[in-house]
């Protein structure tokens, strides 16, 4: 009989899912298999007693998540190698504000689809996309969390090709819990506190839960880090962007009209300034500045957050629930005085030059550029369930209303039509920008712009599922055949609204457009689960998605797991996928961005080697397309389930996912590739000064000509088809001793093949820039009596870089204890990153501002940190 055992380790990782609480193998082995309960595990619908399913599903349970040592969801997701190329975090300055994102198999953080409690969690404002803010889950309210490692359109519909993450929240709870956390790095900045409660009470009849939770970050200062801060090297005046971290030519820097030569322009002599050659990557010099002695590199973040989960029976056969989650976010992040370029003519009252220029400037009499943003988030859901007359047919209907609403507002940016006129009439005196005089400071209050951007999201949704079993067999010693269908209707409102000063692209310091529509979109699913004979099983789903904006998509699914012998199971699934296009990527007006950018084409004309190709900040624009179409997908997963011994778990699974359609805005240095290959792609432009000796010119600067005509425009399209292969391996031992349990876990992501092509030039992305091949957790938890200690160990692998150089590889230790000092009264104490590691930095080009966001996307910038913890129950 091809029975796969149930060992106390599976079983325990059943109870954890069910109960959230540690994992007890004693407890467990009491258990028999069939006193299991049945259960939706992510990627079906349909309820059953086996969490090693057709799909791969990863389930960390609550108390896992403490052990670990983390505090938030956005710590859990970041962290596992699933997250392989790593995702946005909070940054000071971003669009994105304080969101916190995640990025399954590096597919894109709006194509992995996250849910709470089994339902789709609409995307956030701030990214204009499917993407969804993790840091607005309260933690304190979590049971567990399931990663499906699958694409599974057939079941949730669009944006599900990269996987789904599912965040299972805590429900019939009885007592009260109080926890507080600190976390203290040993580096000035990021400092982390806080709070949670989480009260309930539940009978036979009904359930009622409450949770608060309260956590404050403080930001980490461009100067708390010495990657970040102002580095100078070797000798003379520094190379810009080449010979200086932490400053740019951006001070008070010259150009003639047809930028062959720059200059300083005035005194460059104060605490702030310093002279360096070839500004923007110009021949000259110039007069640049030290942002980082007054920028923010991540933000202040501020967050409250409820959760409610309210249960009442109504008879034996139906239920009434109610669930509510409420989050609200404050951040404030900083940057240095707005820079920007404008023409001075020869006439000018001040000219130092006595002919026409241009000039970047540093505007530093108005002090810095301050954001904050104020969101409100707020998700409610009513719903019932039960069993349909005396059949044993299951049905879940939900009602879902969803909002969220935001603020930014932006201080001390530069009216650029004012400045100009003001520069013109001599009031403002760019030579000095602290000047006293009247007549300057007055010109300093008529160019100064407040900035503000109003976000929103309004989801309203409908959904009801079925689920039944049936006495059909096949007649070859299966069981009975198991069902699940339902219908989906959503109506979604979006708006991303900027002030009228950046939507006329009359501000210098920041930039931006606005984007809205709306959107309405109806689906219905089914699944059948085939027992076809004992050890045999198949579950097939379809789900056809009418969109009103687009046209419609149908996606198949079909998987299969086959228990070989009692300690082997095999598994198998394929699938079709989609993605509709974002809201914003089909509505969004052109959008100005300054991006660091090594124009390769350049460089080569010149035979410099790209390590040598300096990096620039230029002027860029980005748009929607509402022409966009779904992208499609295909999905392979092949895997193995061993256990050889009791409590030894081995899975490993080979998948396969292929993109077709892939909406995207090609990255910098493929844009340059694909222009030296004289294959850019319609819409793509470089707008370049006149070629010189076969040298194609600089790219020309939005000071002296006008959007479409100058910088580099790259909108989104359907322009790439995507590769991606590779291997998921998870070990897991328990191990029970007299003096205590021992549970060591290894899961290691390698992805064999990335290759995008675009236009028929195929880029093979492992191993590159943002693209490690390689990445592994190992934890070690050790528990006797009323201690447990957990060691965990974090690598990625190398990668090269743009410039030439390396990410070399990374890796951390970490180490978390939890001693439960008397009845209810829960300590914990520990390290994370116990050798203080620094993100990994490009060798080569150091922390320009292309190769940071790999780094912050990868790697924690927080350093060592000690961590603090207190729980309470009663």
């Amino acid at each position: 009989m091809n029975t796969f055992k149930k060992s106390a380790l599976k079983i325990a990782m059943t109870s954890a899912l069910l109960t959230g609480v540690n994992l007890n193998a004693n407890a467990a082995e009491e258990r028999s298999a069939e006193d299991v309960e049945r259960i939706e595990i992510t990627g079906s619908r349909i309820k059953r007693s086996d969490l090693e399913t057709a799909t791969p599903v990863t389930v960390i349970s609550a108390e896992s998540i403490k052990e670990q040592g983390f505090d938030s969801v956005a710590d859990v997701l970041r962290n596992t190698s699933f997250n392989t190329l790593g995702s946005y975090r909070e940054q000071s300055g971003s669009s994105f504000g304080g969101a916190a994102l995640v990025n399954l198999r590096g597919l894109g953080e709006d194509r992995t689809a996250v849910l709470i409690n089994g339902r789709r969690v609409p995307g956030n404002a701030f990214t204009g996309s499917s993407a969804v803010d993790i840091n607005t889950i309260p933690m304190s309210a979590v049971e567990s969390i399931q990663i499906l490692t699958d694409s599974a359109s057939a079941v949730y519909g669009a944006d599900a090709i990269g996987g789904v993450i599912n965040i299972i929240m805590k429900k019939n709870f009885d007592g009260t819990v109080v926890e507080y956390n600190s976390d203290i790095p040993s580096q000035d900045g990021g400092d982390r506190e806080s709070f949670k409660i989480t009260t309930g009470t539940s009978s036979d009849v009904s359930s009622v839960l409450f949770s608060f939770e309260y956590s404050k970050k403080d930001h980490i200062a461009d100067k708390d880090r010495d990657y970040t801060g102002f580095v100078q090297t070797g000798t003379g005046i520094p190379r810009d962007a080449i010979d200086i971290t932490g400053a740019n030519a951006g001070g008070n820097t010259g150009f003639d009209l047809d930028f062959t030569e720059g200059f300083a322009v005035g005194p460059c002599n104060d605490d702030t300034s310093l002279l360096v050659r070839d500004p923007f990557g110009y021949s000259g010099e110039g007069c640049g500045y030290i942002f980082s002695e007054v920028s923010y590199n991540t933000m202040d973040v501020e967050r409250f957050s409820t959760f409610v989960d309210a249960r009442r029976d109504l008879g034996d056969d139906h239920q009434i629930y109610f669930e509510s989650r409420i989050s609200k976010v404050e951040s404030y992040g900083r940057f240095a005085p707005a820079i920007g370029g404008f023409a001075v003519s020869a006439d000018a009252p001040i000219n130092p030059v006595g002919e026409n220029f241009i000039l970047y400037h540093r505007f530093k009499g108005h002090g810095t550029r301050n954001d904050s943003i104020d969101a409100t988030e707020i998700d409610a859901v009513l719903g019932f369930n039960g069993v349909i007359g005396s059949t044993d047919i299951e049905y879940d209907v939900s009602f879902r209303k969803y909002r969220y609403d935001a603020n930014s507002r932006g201080e001390n940016y530069i009216l650029k039509s004012n400045i100009e006129a003001l520069v013109a009439s001599g009031a403002y005196n760019y030579l000095d920008p602290y000047s006293e005089d009247s007549e300057h400071k007055a010109a300093i209050a008529n160019s100064n712009a407040t900035l503000s951007r109003d976000l929103g999201n309004e989801t309203s949704s409908f959904q009801v599922v079925l689920n039944g079993s049936t006495d059909i067999e096949l007649g070859l010693g299966g069981d009975g055949l198991q069902w699940s269908a339902g219908a989906e209707y959503v109506s979604e409102d979006y708006k991303d609204i900027y002030d009228a000063y950046r939507e006329a692209r009359n501000v210098l310091g920041s930039s931006g457009n606005s984007a809205a529509g709306e959107r309405k979109r109806s689906a219905v699913f089914g699944e059948l689960y085939v027992p076809v004979i004992e050890g045999l099983d198949i579950n097939m789903a379809v789900r056809y998605d009418d969109y009103d904006d687009f046209g419609s998509e149908v996606s198949p699914s079909i998987s299969a797991s086959y228990v070989a012998t009692d300690w082997l199971k095999l598994r198998a699934s394929y699938g079709q996928g989609f993605k509709a296009p974002n809201l914003t990527d089909l509505y969004a007006q052109p959008q100005q961005s300054f991006d660091g950018i090594v124009d390769t084409t350049r460089c080569r004309a010149q035979g410099i080697a790209d390590k040598d190709c300096p990096a620039g900040q230029q002027e860029t624009y980005s748009a929607g397309n509402p022409d966009l179409k779904a992208e499609t997908s295909e999905s392979y997963n092949f895997g193995i389930i061993l256990e050889p011994v009791d409590n030894f778990l081995i899975t490993a699974d080979y998948y396969s996912v292929e993109l077709e359609d892939v909406v995207t805005q090609i990255e910098f240095k493929d844009v340059f590739e694909l222009e030296q290959a004289n294959n850019l792609p319609a819409g793509v432009i470089v707008n370049r000064a006149p070629s010189q000796n076969g040298i194609p010119g600089a790219i020309t600067r939005c000071a002296v000509k006008k959007y479409p005509d100058c910088g580099l425009i790259n909108p989104v399209a359907n322009l790439a088809s995507r590769t991606v292969e590779g291997v998921d391996l998870k070990i897991q031992y328990l191990h029970e001793t007299s003096f205590g349990d021992l549970r060591p876990e290894l899961q290691w992501s390698h992805i064999a093949t990335y290759e995008e092509e675009i236009l028929g030039v195929l880029f093979d992305q492992p191993g590159t820039q943002g693209y490690p091949a390689n990445r592994a957790n190992f934890n070690f938890l050790y528990e006797i009596g009323d201690l447990r200690v957990n060691y965990m160990y974090q690598w990625i692998a190398e990668t090269d870089s743009d410039t030439g150089g390396k990410f070399e590889a990374w890796d951390t230790h970490s180490i978390n204890a939890i001693y439960s000092a008397m009845d209810g009264l829960d300590l914990a104490f520990g390290v994370r990153n116990l050798t203080d590691e620094d993100p990994a930095i490009d060798t080569v080009g150091g922390w320009v501002q292309d190769s940071a966001a790999t780094s912050r996307d990868l790697y924690s910038l927080d350093g060592r940190v000690f961590t603090l913890g207190v729980k309470y129950s009663f």
